[in-house]
């Protein structure tokens, strides 16, 4: 399993999982904001 303490491969990877994280956090905010966002206009 040479693959896996390949330093390019194992950057590159963490990268990925860092960009995923942000998509999904950036997501998760932005649908916390229209639930709060739609309580308000609601109100």
């Amino acid at each position: 399993m040479p693959d896996q303490h390949d330093p390019v491969r194992v950057a590159a990877q963490r990268r990925r999982a860092l960009r995923m994280a942000l998509i999904l956090g950036a997501v998760a905010l932005a649908i916390y904001v229209a639930f709060i966002l739609s309580g308000v206009l609601a109100s």
